[in-house]
């Protein structure tokens, strides 16, 4: 049955000249509704990062391997998406603590590596661009020749301002990847993919020397996010809630005694200090009582496996005194070191318990084995 107007609905997807934002719509819609369902506000960073990186994006990635999503839309989606990384819900509007375009940066440059859907956008449509060079054997493909290029080549095409938009849509996908297909020497180089094309659009900025930190795949997911944070100093510590003019004083909650920053509150604090002490009783490696992440780059000579178990410790410790900050904070109620680190010493075990390691890094196994039975 053929449909009696246009635009008509096929597969999921609104088929139409033009692509407009009204159209789109629907799709924002479905982004937030996923949201809602998901009462995602009792969720950690950590959680509401995997659902932004597997649901969300997903629901975006099926319309953006068939047409250019308008740039309007594209912002509404990352905006619901943002909101509900920072606070848990799509209409709550408040400072993030990292910037989007940050987070949307590979691990490798101390971002999340969240797609950007623009660019992404643009990377799953140059796969035609690719198919029209190649003379695939798609029935569009076929059409494509027949219709619009016909006796020219695909690299000296130009479109005319009487073709459709969808066309000069692709026509401007293949400006945007000219050099990165046809290279150099005026020839189409390699076979082409998506993650290649997204990588030639993302810009190239250079390695944070922290990266390795906040990419250990031991530690918990929540422990790694808030090393993450840790490692920016973009947590909400007093020096910086008193920069922004919300409180007139910051001296730490759990001394009372010093200027609360990052520094102090994790490596210089009276407090944490005695947690670290604690924690020495039972870990088989000293910790270090400086900044983590000049102690990471410091060390980066060492066992990879004895670093990996020293950083899930680390990070255990470090979330645990800013969950402990926080609970002083709100509550007026300071946890005894001992109580706390009782508490550390649990979630290590549970997470290095349920570690798969191989039998030949007998060293890991031997360290796991003595922080687990202490």
């Amino acid at each position: 049955m053929k449909p009696d107007k246009v635009p008509f609905k096929y597969l999921g997807i609104n088929v139409s000249p033009k692509r407009s934002v009204l159209e789109c719509h629907c799709l924002v819609e479905k982004v937030v509704e996923r949201i809602r369902g998901l009462g995602a506000r009792k969720l950690a960073y950590s959680s509401r990062l995997v659902l932004v990186q597997s649901v969300l994006s997903s629901l975006h990635s099926y319309w953006a391997r068939i047409f250019i999503i308008p740039k309007t839309v594209i912002a509404k989606i990352e905006a619901v998406c943002r909101r509900f990384l920072w606070h848990g819900t799509e209409h709550q509007e408040g400072p993030a603590l990292v910037a989007w375009d940050a987070i949307c940066r590979p691990f490798n440059q101390g971002g999340l590596g969240i797609k950007k859907l623009y660019d992404w956008n643009i990377a799953a449509l140059g796969k035609y661009v690719w198919w029209i060079e190649q003379k695939a054997d798609h029935l569009w493909v076929k059409w494509v020749h027949s219709i619009y290029i016909k006796r020219c080549t695909w690299k000296e095409y130009e479109p005319s301002i009487n073709n459709s938009w969808a066309w000069r849509k692709i026509y401007q996908v293949k400006t945007i990847f000219h050099q990165l297909l046809y290279g150099t020497v005026g020839q189409m180089t390699g076979q082409y993919t998506i993650k290649e094309g997204y990588r030639f659009l993302r810009p190239d900025i250079e390695k944070v020397r922290w990266a390795a930190l906040t990419t250990v795949r031991w530690m918990v997911p929540r422990h790694r996010f808030c090393v993450w944070l840790i490692a920016q100093e973009r947590l909400l510590t007093q020096d910086r809630l008193m920069k922004m003019q919300i409180i007139p004083a910051n001296l730490c909650f759990l001394c009372g005694l010093v200027e609360e920053d990052h520094e102090h509150l994790f490596f210089r604090c009276e407090y944490s200090r005695k947690c670290r002490d604690l924690v020495h009783r039972w870990c088989p490696f000293q910790l270090p009582a400086e900044k983590c992440c000049d102690w990471w780059i410091k060390w980066r000579s060492r066992s990879l496996a004895r670093k990996r178990v020293i950083a899930v410790v680390m990070a255990a410790l470090m979330t645990n005194i800013w969950w402990c900050r926080n609970k002083c904070r709100v509550e007026m109620l300071l946890l005894r070191p001992d109580c706390l680190v009782r508490q550390i010493h649990k979630e290590i075990r549970l997470r290095l318990s349920s570690i798969r390691i191989g039998s030949k890094n007998s060293k890991a196994l031997n360290w796991i084995d003595i922080i687990c039975k202490n």
